[in-house]
């Protein structure tokens, strides 16, 4: 178990969920009705509420929000990948100017590779051990009283 992996993943899941819903609900809009697809919004306004989901899930201690800030992260990493394959192949997903697009693409990848990494370490409470079990529930001072 590792100290601080709750409030890390916590924190990364507001920072990315509220990155995706100001898109979801800003840009996307604009993007759908010039390109003629609607369900991007849809997909936009999902995978934000799977953000604020997942976010609830891990605040609880909850086996389903670890799992779901791992496959969030996990889908997060993959559109980060398919907006780098993007670029590389010489669309402009950012418009005209596609310079800061680097920049966006390699930081929402390190975002979503560190949301990956602290959501995986939070403890699966069916894996533990009675003891190692009442010191997530209790914390390590109260786990001995705990019985």
């Amino acid at each position: 178990m590792y100290r601080g992996s709750r409030l890390a993943a916590s924190f990364l899941l507001v920072l990315t969920g509220l990155a995706v819903s100001a898109i979801a609900l800003f840009v996307l809009p604009q993007t759908a009705a010039a390109t003629g697809a609607p369900w991007l919004v849809v997909v936009g306004i999902v995978a934000a509420i799977l953000h604020f989901a997942a976010l609830v899930g891990i605040a609880r201690g909850r086996d389903w929000g670890r799992n779901l800030a791992v496959f969030v992260a996990e889908f997060g990493g993959g559109v980060a990948f398919l907006g780098a394959v993007a670029l590389l192949t010489g669309a402009k997903p950012f418009g005209a100017s596609s310079s800061t697009g680097i920049g966006l693409i390699l930081w929402t990848a390190a975002v979503y590779a560190l949301l990956g990494i602290a959501a995986g370490r939070v403890p699966v409470l069916s894996r533990l051990t009675p003891i190692e079990r009442r010191r997530v529930v209790f914390g390590p001072s109260f786990a001995g009283m705990a019985g």
